[in-house]
C-alpha cells in the first residue's frame, strides 16, 4: 500500500473533508500518525494532548497582549494536528471506540470554548470595552458553533449517503442510551457516565434539527448534487474558524474575526442553508 492510499484510508471520506485539512493539517498530522504508528500511543491519548493545547490556546489569549496571541495561535495549530491525527490512527489501527467518538466531539468544543472565553479576555484587558467585547465574543461564538454544526451535519449526510459509513443518529442515540444504563450499574467511569450522558442529549438536538436523511437515491446521484455544495460548505466548518483565528492572531486583527463570523460568515450560512434545503427537495421527488 502507497503513503498515498494509507492516507486516504485515514481520512473520513477524501471528498468529504475541509479543504485546509485536506491540504494542510492532515498530511501533517499522518506524518505523525506514521512516527507513533508502531507505539502504544492511543487514539484518546492524543485527543487528551490536543485539548490539553486548545486549553493552553485560550489561557494564552487571555494575558491580551500581541505576543501571546501569536503563541496562543501556534498551540492552536497544534492542537488541531493532534485532533486531526487522532481520528486517523483510530481509522488506521481500526481501534476506535465509541467512548473516543465521543471524546473527540467533547474535546473540540472544549477547545471553543476556550479560544473564545480566551479572546474575551484578551481583548477586555487590552481595550477595558468589557461589554462590547463580551457582547460581539458570545454572538460571534454562538454564531460559529452553529456553522460548524450546521457544517458536521451535511457532512454526516453526505458520508451517509455517498460511503454508508456515516452517523445514524436515530441507532447511536439507541447505542449510547444502552451504554448509559450499563454504566449506570457500574461503579467509577464517573468521566464516561458524564460524557455518554452529553452526547445523548446533543444528539437529540441534532435529530430534532436535521433534515430528514430517508432519501430514496443514488450514491452517485447525491454525490452528484452535494459534493461541490459540501465543499462550499467547509469553509464555515470548524478547522476554517481555527485556521482564521491563527490569521487574525499573526496580524493582530483579532476583533475583525469576531465581526466576520457575525455578519459574512452568518450570510454565508444562510445562502447555503437555502440552496441545500432546495437541492434536498429536488432528491426527495
Amino acid at each position: 500500500m502507497t503513503w498515498f492510499t494509507e492516507f486516504k484510508s485515514s481520512l473520513k471520506g477524501y471528498d468529504a473533508e475541509e479543504i485546509l485539512d485536506l491540504y494542510f493539517f492532515r498530511p501533517l498530522s499522518f506524518l505523525f500518525v506514521k512516527l507513533i504508528y508502531s507505539t502504544n500511543i492511543t487514539p484518546n491519548q492524543i485527543s487528551i494532548v490536543s485539548m490539553l493545547f486548545g486549553i493552553l490556546t485560550g489561557v494564552l489569549f487571555g494575558f491580551g497582549t500581541y505576543d501571546t496571541f501569536i503563541f496562543g495561535a501556534a498551540a492552536l495549530l497544534i492542537s488541531n494536528i493532534l485532533d486531526c491525527a487522532d481520528g486517523q490512527l483510530a481509522r488506521l489501527k481500526k481501534n476506535g471506540t465509541g467512548i473516543g467518538r465521543i471524546i473527540d466531539g467533547f474535546i473540540d468544543y472544549v477547545t471553543g470554548f476556550s479560544i473564545f472565553a480566551g479572546i474575551g479576555i484578551g481583548l477586555s484587558i487590552a481595550t477595558h470595552n468589557y461589554a462590547y467585547v463580551w457582547a460581539v465574543t458570545a454572538v460571534a461564538g454562538f454564531s460559529r458553533v452553529l456553522q460548524n454544526m450546521l457544517f458536521d451535519n451535511y457532512r454526516n449526510m453526505y458520508l451517509i449517503y455517498v460511503y454508508d459509513k456515516g452517523s445514524n443518529i436515530p441507532k447511536e442515540i439507541e447505542e449510547y442510551t444502552r451504554l448509559k444504563r450499563m454504566l449506570e450499574r457500574t461503579n467509577g467511569r464517573y468521566m464516561e457516565k458524564f460524557l455518554v450522558n452529553i452526547y445523548i442529549k446533543y444528539s437529540a438536538v441534532q435529530k430534532n434539527t436535521a433534515q430528514d436523511r430517508v432519501l430514496n437515491v443514488s450514491p452517485e446521484d447525491y454525490r452528484k448534487k452535494n459534493e461541490m455544495l459540501l465543499r462550499a460548505w467547509s469553509w464555515i466548518g470548524s478547522t476554517t474558524h481555527l485556521a482564521a483565528v491563527a490569521v487574525a492572531c499573526f496580524t493582530n486583527r483579532v476583533e475583525y474575526y469576531l465581526w466576520a463570523v457575525m455578519t459574512i460568515g452568518n450570510l454565508y450560512l444562510l445562502i447555503l442553508y437555502l440552496i441545500q434545503k432546495g437541492v434536498l427537495k429536488g432528491l426527495s421527488k
